[in-house]
């Protein structure tokens, strides 16, 4: 080496030795870095620059040098935490990295001496910012960010390399569940707008100021499913609490008025959505002519799992004004149809004299 002292000797820093720092302040991590990579690869330096052993260990990222041969000299506490473990120095069993294994960003493996450090080595170029996959003995992965710098001596010549990397496994994480959620939330828009499209074409009304009640009812509805899924984070809408808020405004002063009964079901999104319309229909339908126009009428709302895991939902009306089965299909009746078909589900009317009784089969995800 250039001032005649070891390898060995230069590697090993002590602490308790006293240094002086020059005055005018390094204007990056990197380039402290760089320096006690020189001053571990040997090369002569100005002594404000060999810095002690406690300050390698401060840095605020991982950090470990690489002599010529890609021996690995000196690291830090924080690259052993990353690696998940403590490689041996100057071990030729432990070259380039002291990670247990490495994967490309593709999820293909990376043998040691095709790493970042094996190529800075062998090039002479530097690395900005390049991503790499690290497993530990464990089998727990993490992201690293690393940054190698060719270390060379006076004639140009490269001796060897500092790899300053830090890990980025939770900012990645973060940022993937951010897109997820970004193509989440465009797959729900056009589903809420392909169900409120559906909705206003198939409303129909005698005047103008009837349609848009009808319409502003429906959609209204969409809107309140909604907001169970925003408290669920979207997973979607518990039964009973999507009954009992299409239903709130016609239980009136009396809890009989609507009965509301059955097990725990959460359903997803799309069944929710159905439902939620479904019961908009007809409660809407009942408050017009059937028993909750009347003063003693009341509705029961029950539901079950049948034998073969689907929702069966009944609509039970009495106690209103006498019904006689309708001519022809209501619009209602097809908004109804037309959602619970497209989910594959089943609807039943029985127009008894007591009442209406509607049942609702989906499948249960």
């Amino acid at each position: 080496m250039e001032d005649g002292r070891s390898l060995q000797q230069m590697t090993d820093v002590s602490s308790d030795e006293p240094r002086s720092f020059g005055r005018k302040p390094l204007r990056s991590p990197f380039k402290v870095v760089a320096k006690v990579a020189r001053v571990a690869l040997g090369l002569r330096e100005e002594r404000a620059f060999e810095l002690p052993a406690r300050l390698f260990e401060q840095v605020p990222f991982a950090i470990y040098v690489c002599d010529r041969e890609g021996l690995v000299l000196r690291y830090n506490r924080r690259a052993a935490e990353l690696w998940g473990r403590s490689p041996k120095l100057r071990d030729p069993d432990e070259r380039f990295c002291g990670s247990y294994r490495m994967f490309r960003p593709d999820g293909s493996l990376l043998p040691h001496d095709q790493c970042p450090m094996a190529d800075v080595l062998r090039t002479g170029v530097s690395v900005r910012g390049q991503e790499v996959h690290i497993e530990r003995p464990d089998g727990s992965r993490g992201i690293a960010l690393i940054d190698i710098e060719a270390v060379k001596d006076s004639g140009g010549k490269v001796v060897g390399a500092v790899n300053c990397f830090q890990d980025i496994t939770e900012r990645k994480s973060s940022e993937a569940q951010i897109v997820n959620l970004a193509h989440e939330a465009e797959h729900r828009t056009k589903n809420i707008l392909s169900t409120v499209l559906a909705t206003v074409r198939l409303s129909r009304a005698d005047t103008s100021d009837d349609l848009k009640e009808l319409i502003e009812g429906r959609i209204t509805a969409l809107a309140n499913v909604h907001g169970l899924f925003v408290q669920s984070q979207w997973t979607g809408a518990e039964l009973h609490a999507l009954a009992t808020q299409e239903l709130s405004p016609y239980c009136g002063e009396t809890e009989t008025r609507v009965r509301i009964d059955g097990p725990p079901i959460m359903l997803e999104p799309n069944t929710a959505q159905a439902v939620a319309i479904s019961l908009h229909e007809l409660a809407t339908n009942a408050a017009k002519y059937g028993s909750l126009s009347a003063a003693d009428g009341r509705v029961e709302i029950a539901w079950s799992r049948t034998l073969d895991g689907r929702l069966s939902l009944r609509w039970i009306e009495a106690g209103g004004p006498t019904v006689t089965q309708p001519t022809h299909r209501g619009f209602g009746t097809r908004v109804m149809e037309n959602i619970i078909g497209q989910l594959k589900g089943e609807v039943h009317f029985d127009w008894r004299d007591e009442g209406l009784t509607c049942e609702i089969v989906l499948p249960l995800a």
